[in-house]
């Protein structure tokens, strides 16, 4: 099948491209676009520069969203936000890795004996029919092996993630960094890059990345993406709830919601009651994937990280770990990466917002 074909060459091979001392890792969200840009000195990562910059017209307006579920990307809008971030932040490196949502890429778990790398994608390219909901002329498929196992009678597996990504969102990304002067030279799916910006986890553990309209959950291991789903819900469902509640604009209860958080301050407790209905939808689907995963794998599930841009608000990181019953890991997305000592009193909520940034910048240089 053609569609399957040098599937590598783009997603993973960028060994060929010219090396280039920094590279951009840009993450196009539903509101936002993030920019970092990352070298590599004697081993070490060095944050050189990095912005962001949303857009609030789509609280007020839902087909403002610079991109939705739909698959669709205001590409014009994108561009002008990421030109605004070059140029404002003075950024040099003109080669970019792009990141993309759950929501917009398929990605599921597949279980078969352990082939050699041929056989897998013979396997792979004759399975992605089944599980991709799109006609495969219409998607770029790639996969990555996570996992190899025994069976009970001693047979070898191994468990594969296959992915695929519109290739009409390909051309969008593509579109949006030429406009703004960039090379793109691969892309890849949100989960795997947190993983990569995330250190590497010896027990299973429960990564929730909290976006504007969903939250990524996935389950990550010694490096590696074991689990991964996506929940239809994200922090503008709590700013709609206090909206209405408070008879308040959604820009005006945006900014409320970030100054207050879920804090139980004297005077601040009825927003952590109207928000609390819509974490618990949250909680407890990030509970049902929980399980999903142990029951799959036969493996607990005992501490979990919050990143994104919701996982910033006050008293966010302890209603999740209590109501989880688990205990909370620092994400330390700075751990292996060198930066100017003037945003260290910055440094944890940075980290929540750039780390899907990082973890594809980080690809140009570890793959």
């Amino acid at each position: 099948m053609k569609f399957f074909n040098n599937i590598r060459s783009f997603f993973s091979d960028i060994t060929n491209f010219f090396q280039s001392a920094s590279v951009l890792g840009i993450d196009i969200g539903t509101s936002s676009i993030k920019v970092v840009e990352l070298s590599r000195k004697e081993g070490h990562f060095v944050l050189n520069n990095y912005g962001f910059l949303e857009t609030r017209d789509y609280l007020e307006h839902a087909n403002l969203a610079l991109q939705m579920s739909s698959l669709d990307i205001i590409e014009s809008e994108a561009a002008k936000l990421l030109k605004i971030i070059l140029r404002d932040t003075q950024i040099k490196s003109r080669v970019a890795l792009v990141s993309v949502p759950e929501f917009a890429s398929f990605a599921t778990l597949l279980d078969m004996p352990l082939l050699s790398y041929k056989e897998t994608s013979q396997s792979v390219e004759f399975q992605a029919k089944k599980y991709i909901p799109m006609p495969v002329e219409q998607v770029q498929v790639d996969w990555q092996k996570v996992d190899e196992f025994q069976t009970n009678d001693g047979r070898k597996f191994q468990r594969v993630m296959l992915i695929g990504i519109p290739k009409k969102l390909i051309r969008s990304y593509k579109n949006i960094c030429q406009e703004a002067g960039l090379k793109m030279i691969s892309m890849e799916i949100e989960s795997m890059a947190v993983t990569r910006a995330l250190p590497k986890f010896e027990r299973p553990t429960l990564v929730i990345d909290i976006g504007a309209e969903s939250t990524a959950v996935i389950v990550t291991e010694k490096g590696f993406v074991k689990y991964s789903d996506q929940i239809d819900y994200g922090g503008i469902h709590i700013t709609r709830a206090l909206s209405a509640s408070l008879d308040l604009g959604m820009q005006r209860a945006e900014e409320l919601k970030r100054r207050r958080g879920l804090s139980d301050q004297t005077g601040e407790s009825e927003l952590s009651t109207l928000a609390l209905p819509f974490l618990n939808v949250i909680i407890q689907e990030v509970d049902y994937i929980r399980d999903n995963y142990e029951r799959r794998y036969g493996k607990e599930v005992k501490q979990m990280a919050l990143i994104g841009g919701g996982a910033n608000l006050s008293g966010m990181e302890k209603t999740f770990s209590l109501q989880l019953g688990i205990d909370l890991v620092n994400p330390n997305i700075f751990g292996d990466v060198s930066y100017p000592p003037e945003i260290e009193p910055a440094i944890k909520g940075l980290g929540n917002e750039l780390s899907v940034s990082f973890g594809i910048a980080k690809k140009y240089f570890i793959n």
